[in-house]
């Protein structure tokens, strides 16, 4: 049986949730039915997990966000309404504007490894009363665990008194896709998120939002795939993490623009590399030229 403390240095994960608000009523999210007057549409998305685990799986009970509503959002003045920076902070916890709306989901087990390289699931949705979404709330159950190898698995115990995270959503860094429509994704972060302590491994989840349209791709290959290569891709503000695929193939879909480092570092014998100057623009997507490890 392999050790825990081989685990302690946990390398990252992104989970990646999608708010898409729009003219929907029904559960597709690309649906052109109206929405009623004064209410709007959310969609939730799960993404990406890259780490040294077979298996990380979380126990999702239920979402449910936090609005504003006397910022309720039209469709006439988008931009206005969704501004930067804004995340409710020092507001008044009586303001009797301010309601959580649970949505729509399907609970239970999230393999978050399984959901890597651009691959994501329809996690949830609903139709909220109209106004500004200040947190989002995500219910665990207490069925968390991570695998160390394919057999092997320990209690991912929830970090806290509460079983329940919130993140805030700042207005900073989204940007409207069309007048009724904004995408928003939080960066779960595993690497600042399991921590292992006194014989448990522990959640206290790390979560960054952010924005698609203004985050860019990186999209490459790294030889040979027996070389499993963990790749960090980093500058001097932000640190990302990829598996590659069973072809050495990997993708990061949500990159904050910006120059980068590549660290490959090989397993199974083979020697680590990285490359410099790497340029991700949000307009496109930046191809890596193709990496051969050897050992």
């Amino acid at each position: 049986m392999k050790t825990k403390s081989k685990y302690i240095a946990l390398c990252g994960a992104i989970v990646v949730i999608i708010f898409a608000t729009s003219c929907s009523k029904n559960n597709s999210v690309n649906s052109s039915s109206t929405v009623p007057n004064g209410e709007s549409k959310v969609s939730v998305h799960l993404m990406d997990g890259p780490m040294p685990f077979d298996k990380v799986l979380i126990d999702i009970r239920q979402i449910a966000i936090e609005v504003d509503t006397a910022t309720a959002q039209t469709s006439q003045d988008n931009n206005n309404q969704w501004d930067a920076n804004y995340c409710g902070w020092g507001r008044n916890q009586s303001n009797k504007s301010l309601v959580w709306d649970t949505l729509s989901i399907t609970p239970g087990l999230y393999d978050l490894l399984q959901l890597r390289n651009g691959v994501d699931t329809l996690l949830g949705s609903g139709v909220y009363v109209s106004g500004k979404i200040l947190k989002v709330r995500i219910t665990l159950g207490s069925d968390n665990s991570v695998y160390t190898d394919s057999t092997t698995s320990y209690p991912l115990e929830i970090f806290g008194p509460f079983p329940f995270f919130d993140i805030n959503v700042s207005r900073q860094n989204v940007a409207s896709v069309t007048n009724n429509q904004f995408e928003l994704w939080l960066d779960f972060n595993i690497a600042r998120s399991v921590y292992f302590w006194s014989g448990t491994f522990y959640l206290k989840p790390y979560i960054v939002a952010f924005n698609k349209v203004v985050t860019a791709k990186i999209d490459g290959q790294v030889l040979p795939p027996q070389s499993t290569a963990l790749i960090t891709v980093y500058n001097a503000s932000d640190t990302l993490y990829a598996i590659p695929g069973r072809n050495g193939n990997y993708l990061l879909s949500a990159v904050p623009a910006g120059t980068y480092s590549i660290n490959f570092k090989g397993r199974n014998g083979y020697q680590d590399t990285t490359i410099n100057n790497i340029v991700a623009d949000s307009s496109k997507v930046t191809q890596v030229p193709t990496i051969t490890l050897h050992q």
